[in-house]
């Protein structure tokens, strides 16, 4: 189940000590910056996420690590996580020594010192969210997926508004060897996203198997704006832009400094649709933890220009973002995290589009890695047809994988370019 961070004050701190910014404009050069604010956290102990190494029994301190003999890559311990995805946590019996206990919400109950109380979850077969894997015991949103192209060029596009509650996020690259960000809501709307940015080629086979989805951007150049207007007569996407219809939905930030902007209000689009578009069907596997997964500490994607890497936070059981060697923050200053980081292996072409827009190639298939409750898998990923869903394979054994429930960031990167963290890589960036 996805954990929301409200903050992370001691990751705070280790991002107070790495400083820089983040750079490279579209096509123009530029110097490196990031974003920093104080943030809290969800923990009900107050504690603050944490990027120690993964453990059954106990789990040992970020100082810990350092000591660690782990030097290359993943462990080979058992794997984390439930091993029924539909138990929503697993039964648990705990002694009361104290005739108060504090609840998760902070409330108290009185209890008879010594008793012993057993929590049984239900296991969960109704209706599940299709982007997320979770359960939608109120039925599932009357609403299209909503696909947002969102900027990442450089630090005056920090911090975005929005991807916090992405169900999906993929990251790709354009010119100059930096990403964007191809957001995609369904379980939960945010009040805004920010800043939105233009359309490429990229996009449009990315979210062809969401069953129609409305898909807005900050315009586009000729080529795509003609191969986007050919995806909607197909019936591939509802477009909304800048350009053409929908431009009421968008508005610029007069607080910030154009390109960089540019903001959408989510619900005004979904509401304006005429008529009821369904709700996409799932396009991936959610599941128990793979048997082969092994022990890992995180992943990094590095371009030219551009250094990501997701570290596994056992507070939260997320996977916290890093670029550029700093926390990633959100505009509420929540560092961006995610339950499954996928990295693909992929290639990229001259866009048909332009000549000089990368173009992603995500039919066919590659490798990668799976990386989901503090593990990590070798996988085999495959799409036929850009209406197909992910086909995520164990490199091993041909097995179906599952990914946990939650939100998904995907890493599209070119071969060569992504590495597993070890002990020491994890502890450089979280200080």
């Amino acid at each position: 189940m996805r954990v929301r961070l409200a903050g992370c004050a001691l990751l705070l701190l280790a991002a107070a000590a790495c400083g820089g910014d983040e750079g490279e404009g579209e096509g123009e050069g530029g110097g490196l910056s990031s974003a920093s604010s104080t943030t809290s956290t969800t923990s009900t102990n107050g504690a603050t996420p944490t990027t120690d190494t993964p453990g059954t029994a106990s789990t040992p301190s970020t100082t810990e690590i350092a000591g660690t003999s782990e030097t290359t890559g993943p462990g080979t311990g058992s794997p984390s996580g439930d091993d029924d995805p539909t138990v929503m946590p697993s039964t648990t019996e705990d002694i009361v020594t104290s005739p108060t206990v504090r609840t998760e919400f902070g409330d108290t109950e009185a209890v008879v010192e010594g008793t012993t109380t057993t929590t049984t979850e239900v296991p969960w077969d109704g209706l599940t969210m299709p982007l997320t894997g979770e359960p939608a015991p109120t039925g599932l949103p009357e609403r299209p997926a909503l696909v947002v192209k969102v900027g990442n060029n450089d630090g005056r596009s920090l911090p975005q508004v929005g991807l916090e509650v992405a169900d999906i996020v993929y990251e790709v690259m354009v010119e100059n060897y930096v990403t964007r960000f191809i957001a995609v809501y369904h379980s939960e709307l945010p009040e805004a996203v920010r800043p939105v940015r233009s359309a490429r080629s990229s996009d449009i086979d990315l979210l062809a198997n969401l069953d129609r989805p409305i898909f807005a951007y900050w315009g586009s150049n000729a080529g795509v704006a003609e191969e986007v207007g050919e995806a909607e007569r197909l019936g591939l996407l509802q477009a909304r832009s800048t350009m053409g219809r929908g431009q009421e939905h968008f508005h610029r930030d007069d607080s910030r400094k154009a390109p960089y902007n540019g903001v959408l209000d989510p619900v005004s689009v979904v509401n304006s649709l005429d008529g009821l578009t369904p709700a996409p069907g799932p396009i991936i596997s959610y599941g128990p933890v793979p048997a082969s997964a092994v022990r890992t500490f995180g992943v990094r994607w590095t371009t030219a220009n551009r250094d990501i890497a997701f570290v596994w936070d056992t507070g939260s059981e997320r996977w916290i973002r890093y670029q550029d060697g700093v926390l990633h923050f959100d505009a509420n200053g929540v560092p961006l995290a995610a339950d499954n980081v996928l990295k693909l292996t992929v290639g990229y072409r001259r866009s048909d589009a332009d000549s000089i827009s990368p173009q992603l190639l995500s039919v066919g298939s590659g490798d990668g890695w799976l990386f989901r409750d503090g593990t990590v898998t070798g996988i085999v990923w495959s799409r036929q047809f850009i209406a197909d869903g992910w086909t995520i394979l164990d490199d091993d054994t041909g097995q179906l994988l599952h990914l946990d429930q939650g939100s998904t960031w995907v890493l599209m990167a070119r071969l060569g370019e992504g590495e597993i963290l070890d002990a020491w890589e994890a502890r450089a960036l979280t200080g």
